[in-house]
């Protein structure tokens, strides 16, 4: 699946392949996010995804390590919708730094300020498409 420039999602020739690259790449992220933002080995954070997506540990592992020949269509699906989520999750985070930075008197030309700035704006680009 890809994104055309108006945010609606079209559907391209996908294989297994860039299935499982795309399932491999999304896992980490959300893996990683999880860990990050729980302050949790990213073993347990596997735990909880796994159990959100409804599939075994082992089974997402085998996709982050990309020991799988097939992802189902329905698994591929769930893994967008938590991708997603946990974006939105970012932007939300990332939006409340900016907020409080502002409040205390941090200058906009402050590079932690201008840090969040571009991963907020990186993440709705994500999320629009682009």
């Amino acid at each position: 699946m890809y994104s055309s420039n108006d945010g609606k999602f079209e559907s391209k020739p996908m294989n297994a392949t860039t299935d499982l690259a795309t399932v491999n790449r999304l896992a980490r992220v959300i893996e990683d996010q999880e860990a990050r933002r729980l302050g949790i080995p990213v073993t347990s954070a596997r735990q909880r995804i796994a159990a959100r997506l409804g599939i075994a540990t082992s089974a997402l592992e085998n996709y982050r390590r990309l020991r799988s020949k097939i992802v189902p269509h329905w698994l591929m699906n769930r893994i967008h919708a938590e991708f997603i989520a946990v974006l939105q999750s970012e932007i939300q985070r990332l939006e409340h730094e900016i907020q409080i930075a502002r409040q205390t008197g941090m200058d906009h030309r402050d590079h932690d300020l201008a840090k969040a700035q571009t991963q907020l704006e990186a993440a709705k680009q994500i999320l629009e498409g682009k």
